[in-house]
């Protein structure tokens, strides 16, 4: 037999076995079939959960399911050997995306759905337009019986016309793809951007808001006037240009090459497109002292309420607070996929950049008096590093806006960070003093927590002994502790401050109305430990004592012998929901026994997520 002819015969075999399986694939007998895709919000991210759901004919599960994940940064998957009996698939995705609008990855994963016959074409991509028509394409089969491709194509042009877009629409969904360079990327990307604006790029908002829309168009395919309103000023209010740029650098730098994306002549809305040579200077955006105060405000009340969340998950690990419902933190290990700290550690991060961004913003202005303010950005990157210390060990440690360089680069020994920190902030602290004592006692707080954990008793001791002497603080009546601003290092009154008012009741420590990120009760208990460990009993009992006395028990005499035994019973009692009391286990070896736990147990796991963007970054022993 020839090669020619043995080509032809292999050829042969393979269009009739690949059509009989074509054949088969709804017909009620099971095919082995693959099915491949993007996900595309932004892209989403390695690593993400892609499950696949067999439907039936009226689009209702029938029980089969198959997962797997994406496996680049580009949004790619495939699954290969699928068996199926029909051809309609649910595809369902979870996971973080590139957010087009901050041109950084998302806080929070979010979950896109679509729909798909996969009969005749086996790549599905899923976005946001799959999500939003899933509903409405179920209603116009069952309601008015339309067949699936036709109610697909009536589905997106009803979506198009909700969002104002120009281009009339035959597309299926998911043949629809940023990377296209076409009119329907533009509109999906427009789309896409217009309700992470509408969400001011919150995940969970922005989940809320799909739901929304999704369920609006279910009946009649068109939204209601209110809800057109806020989908226009959403389309109205992001710069496209700025987009643009966003993702094509993302994509740049996966290595894949697009064009510019032409949103605003695919839209009748009136999309924004700022001119990039016009952009405001630093001395434009912070103008005046006003402003500066303004973002300081918006710095503190991130940091604050990212620390009642560090606050909630410790006292969940540590048994010190009780969950009514499932609590994810008594499982030990914990799941290097736990949600909560996932979400903890991204936002981290977001204060940190956001705090070097705007520290770099000031150092640019020319005002000369506006100068004084440099310095309070850093003391939440100092904060938010002493958060990551305690929790996760070595750090991902950045002494500016870090560049795609300094994430790949890994973690930095805890030692070195902390020593560069404390080195850092000695200098902030000295130029805040003059202007801004009260920014100056947190930045000399922090500085202390660093040191005790790093057991430099000497360099604690010198910066709480200066909170001490300042006389600016005073130990607050018990019942008063979280009620008033008297012993407050930097708080916040939750009832002038409704947007902070907490979701999660389940903390004891959130049932006050003052909110601190440190108090002058922690001052004096550290005092008292690190005067203890540099052999100075008797200033180690009078401190104890001060707090003793103000929470109505009886003074311990000089001659007390288990000093430490007291400071934990205090510490404990004091401070065991303000995310400072596992610290003080684990730097006086009492973590082990106290809790039950096992030496790798000390720190938190890497989330996963992290480990799958930042392949540098290596995962805490035993996890």
């Amino acid at each position: 037999m020839t090669s020619r002819l043995i080509c032809l015969v292999l050829l042969c075999t393979v269009f009739f076995y690949s059509c009989s399986k074509k054949e088969d694939l709804g017909n009620g007998k099971d095919s082995k079939v693959a099915l491949k895709g993007a996900v595309e919000k932004g892209p989403f991210v390695r690593g993400s959960v892609v499950t696949i759901y067999e439907l039936s004919e009226d689009l209702t599960p029938t029980g089969k399911s198959f997962k797997s994940e994406i496996v680049d940064d580009i949004g790619s998957f495939s699954l290969e050997g699928v068996v199926l009996s029909s051809n309609f698939v649910q595809l369902s995705v979870n996971g973080f995306y590139f957010n087009e609008i901050s041109g950084d990855l998302s806080n929070s994963p979010i979950t896109l759905n679509a729909l798909a016959d996969i009969s005749s074409n086996n790549t599905v991509n899923v976005n946001i337009l799959s999500h939003l028509e899933e509903k409405r394409v179920k209603s116009l089969i069952k309601k008015e019986k339309l067949k699936f491709a036709d109610a697909k194509v009536k589905a997106v042009k009803e979506i198009y016309s909700a969002f104002y877009a120009k281009a009339s629409s035959n597309n299926l969904s998911e043949e629809i793809s940023l990377t296209k360079n076409n009119e329907h990327s533009n509109i999906l990307l427009g789309i896409s951007a217009g309700l992470l604006q509408m969400a001011s790029s919150d995940d969970a908002k922005l989940t809320e808001i799909l739901s929304t829309i999704s369920t609006d168009l279910e009946t009649d395919g068109e939204v209601s006037q209110s809800l057109a309103s806020t989908i226009k000023s959403g389309l109205e209010s992001f710069d496209s240009r700025q987009v643009s740029d966003n993702m094509k650098k993302r994509y740049a730098d996966l290595d894949l090459t697009i064009g510019d994306f032409d949103i605003k002549k695919n839209f009748t809305a009136d999309i924004q497109e700022i001119d990039p040579n016009h952009a405001l200077t630093p001395d434009q955006i912070y103008s005046n002292e006003g402003v500066i105060n303004d973002m300081i405000t918006s710095l503190k009340l991130s940091s604050l309420k990212l620390n009642e969340s560090f606050i909630l998950s410790e006292g969940l690990y540590i048994n010190t607070i009780e969950s009514k419902s499932y609590n994810e933190f008594s499982y030990k290990p914990i799941s290097s996929s736990n949600s909560k700290l996932g979400t903890s550690f991204t936002e981290l991060f977001k204060i940190i950049v956001n705090c070097f961004r705007f520290e770099e913003a000031l150092g640019m202005i020319k005002n000369e008096s506006l100068k004084k303010f440099q310095g309070h950005g850093y003391l939440y990157v100092a904060l938010s590093y002493w958060q990551f210390m305690n929790y996760w060990g070595d750090p991902i440690y950045f002494e500016k806006v870090p560049t795609e360089m300094d994430v790949s680069k890994g973690r930095t020994n805890k030692s070195e960070a902390s020593n560069k920190i404390l080195s850092k902030l000695a200098g902030i602290i000295k130029h805040l003093e003059t202007s801004f004592p009260n920014d100056a006692a947190l930045g000399r707080m922090v500085a202390a927590r660093i040191a005790m954990d790093n057991k430099d008793y000497t360099l604690a001791n010198a910066y709480l002994n200066q909170i001490i002497d300042s006389k600016k603080f005073a130990l607050a009546s018990k019942s008063n502790i979280h009620s008033s601003n008297s012993e407050s290092i930097f708080g916040v009154d939750y009832n002038l401050s409704p947007e902070l008012k907490p979701n999660d009741s389940g903390n004891p420590y959130l049932k006050g109305n003052y909110r601190s990120i440190a108090r002058y009760s922690e001052v004096i208990l550290l005092a008292a430990e690190a005067n203890l460990k540099l052999n100075n009993k008797t200033k180690a009992i009078q401190l104890l004592n001060e707090v003793r006395k103000r929470n109505g028990k009886a003074e311990l005499s000089t001659s007390e012998s288990n000093i430490l035994k007291n400071l934990h019973t205090e510490f404990k009692e004091e401070m065991k929901n303000e995310g400072v009391y596992f610290a003080f286990l684990k730097r006086n070896d009492l973590a082990e026994s106290e809790l039950g736990i096992k030496a790798y147990q000390k720190l938190f796991p890497i989330p996963q997520y992290q480990l799958s963007i930042m392949p540098n970054m290596a995962q805490n022993p035993g996890y």
